[in-house]
């Protein structure tokens, strides 16, 4: 037998759980409102972008037109030769087996301050480091010397003296030898003796070692027939 007083509650509870059902979605749908609220108002990140930056942004600009400024800035010191490169062979036109020019030289890229220039050639022998020329005095303002040149600097003494000049090379024993050339920028006037017939190599190369901005050389090998 039915018991109807049971219906009352049951119609009730019905309601109460469709009530509830109601407001659970109801919150979920909100939640779900607000979130998508987030994802639109949050501006999209590339991630190629996050990882490279972007290059029309100020700071990209400033530091590619720094990084430009810093690679001009650096441009090489260098000295070249129309006579030979850098590890070939010399002439024996610039020998004691020629005519014994000195060889053609120039140089560029010279450092910002530099007041002149020194010029030595060195090559080592059985008795040590010997000077083949020593020239300094060179002004600021010249970047070659011609062959056999004359009256640009003040030449020193050579390890063969007693002439003031390009000593050209005139070694005494077997095989290859190798002969160095070298140009130094300096940032001021040595401080050297009045008489050119003092200044040594080794004199200059002391003198110049604290005015030195920047320095480059060629060297060469020559074998006496």
């Amino acid at each position: 037998m039915k018991d109807e007083r049971s219906e009352p509650w049951s119609g009730f509870a019905s309601r109460s759980c469709a009530a509830l059902v109601g407001l659970s979605l109801a919150s979920l749908g909100c939640g779900s409102s607000a979130s998508s609220s987030a994802a639109v108002e949050a501006p999209a990140v590339d991630a190629g972008s996050a990882a490279n930056g972007d290059a029309s942004s100020p700071d990209a600009e400033t530091m590619d037109a720094g990084a430009g400024s810093t690679d001009a800035a650096l441009s090489p010191f260098v000295l070249t030769s129309p006579a030979f490169a850098s590890g070939g062979a010399m002439a024996a036109e610039y020998t004691c087996d020629g005519v014994g020019h000195s060889p053609a030289l120039a140089w560029s890229g010279a450092p910002s301050g530099t007041a002149e220039f020194a010029v030595l050639m060195t090559t080592v022998a059985r008795d040590g480091l010997k000077w083949n020329w020593v020239l300094y005095g060179i002004s600021a303002s010249t970047t070659q010397l011609a062959v056999g040149s004359t009256g640009v600097g003040t030449a020193g003494l050579t390890s063969d003296g007693p002439n003031l000049a390009y000593s050209p090379p005139c070694s005494q024993g077997p095989g290859a030898k190798d002969y160095t050339f070298t140009v130094y920028a300096l940032s001021a006037t040595p401080t050297l003796p009045a008489q050119a017939s003092l200044v040594t190599g080794t004199r200059l190369t002391d003198a110049i070692a604290s005015l030195t901005l920047a320095q480059s050389a060629i060297t060469v090998t020559y074998t006496r027939p």
